[in-house]
């Protein structure tokens, strides 16, 4: 997914992006097959390539050699109504799907409705409401409403799920849960399941059961964790496919994911301190680099090196954390710029780095000496 995120920067970037339209219809002819679409193309560049947003919010990267025919529109279509959009999800996807539907989102299940209750709970009542409440209560951050139904796939068993992945990412992707950046959806599978009683009818309090042992622990935080990315760019903290360091954005949704093994769903709220993240990073401390936050902000390649990934991201919580708590006015301010961002259009390392001692008003090897003392006190 980030491989192709990154083709497509560079298509745009190369093919110098020049206006933007309002809603249109296009028929595509891809592989032998017609494909029509309707919604409205964001971006246009000057070789014809199109960066255009279905109304199910699904983004398409248009080649012109795909392009069979365009109707351009003066006024933008309207979103898919949820209704609608569990009927296309019906048709998409496998045999043995129903929908759940709640206020903001679309569940499409193919297990027993008790996970799809259970996960809608989750999702609708706790995260949510846990969302807006630290952004718009705590932190002054105006949220916009979500314009589109937020989807989430729900597959009953992990090889249905991971012949999902295959087809969506591509051979060789081992992660539990994923929110795709493109298609504006969270595809997981019950990951209780394993863990259960196989004799025990499925109800929430079973899955309860399942997600207060603290051997689930990262069950619990990847479910938060993938619905948190989809907040963030469903209600304003960040556009697809614009600039969003890597450090941030995976950063807010670690913050967000930690487990609370008192509440019987095992998560209660935002900004708990995950102790297995926190235990990773100060042994990380040990021989940690004097520049290790400069490359961590710099570029996004500690996070996507599998040889740094694991100490990257856990030095990716700790820095929201600290920022959260001890830099948090700076903080709001300087995710508020990042969320202004346009899509398809990158910063150099230079600007990255610029751009955040700007708002913070210090360098940052005086903001690195305060982080790690907050962390070495932290409990």
């Amino acid at each position: 997914m980030y491989l192709r995120r990154l083709i497509f920067f560079a298509l745009f970037a190369v093919a110098n992006v020049c206006s933007i339209v309002d809603a249109d219809s296009l028929t595509l002819l891809i592989n032998g097959k017609e494909v029509q679409l309707e919604g409205e193309i964001l971006i246009e560049a000057k070789d014809n390539s199109l960066y255009f947003r279905e109304v199910d919010g699904k983004i398409w990267f248009v080649e012109p050699q795909q392009i069979k025919a365009r109707v351009d529109s003066e006024k933008p279509s309207p979103p898919l109504s949820f209704k609608a959009v569990g009927e296309r999800l019906l048709k998409e996807l496998p045999a043995g799907f129903r929908i759940y539907e709640t206020k903001h989102y679309v569940i499409a299940y193919q297990n027993e409705v008790a996970f799809a209750r259970w996960i809608s709970g989750l999702y609708e009542s706790r995260l949510y409401r846990a969302f807006e409440t630290f952004w718009e209560k705590k932190k002054k951050f105006k949220l916009s409403d979500p314009k589109y139904p937020l989807i989430a796939i729900v597959f009953g068993s992990k090889a249905q799920y991971q012949q999902y992945v295959d087809r969506e990412l591509g051979p060789g992707q081992t992660m539990e849960a994923y929110y795709n950046l493109q298609t504006n959806r969270i595809a997981l599978y019950d990951l209780t399941a394993d863990q259960r009683n196989p004799n025990q009818p499925l109800t929430s309090r079973n899955i309860e059961r399942v997600l207060q042992n603290p051997n689930s622990t990262f069950l619990v935080a990847t479910i938060i964790h993938e619905a948190t990315h989809q907040l963030m760019f469903n209600r304003g903290l960040q556009t697809r496919f614009a600039e969003s360091p890597l450090w941030m954005n995976e950063g807010i949704a670690m913050f967000f994911e930690a487990p609370d093994f008192r509440s019987k769903i095992g998560w209660r709220v935002p900004g708990k301190v995950f102790e297995l993240r926190l235990n990773r990073f100060r042994k990380y401390l040990a021989n940690r680099p004097g520049d290790s936050l400069r490359t961590l902000m710099a570029t996004d390649d500690r996070l996507r090196d599998p040889d740094s990934v694991d100490d990257a991201y856990a030095e990716a919580w700790a820095l929201n954390h600290f920022l959260f708590n001890k830099k948090s006015d700076q903080y709001v301010e300087y995710i508020e710029f990042m969320s202004e961002k346009k899509a398809l259009v990158t910063d150099t390392p230079e600007m990255r780095i610029a751009h955040f001692e700007r708002v913070f008003g210090e360098g940052l090897a005086e903001l690195d000496r305060q982080f790690i003392t907050y962390i070495s006190e932290l409990k």
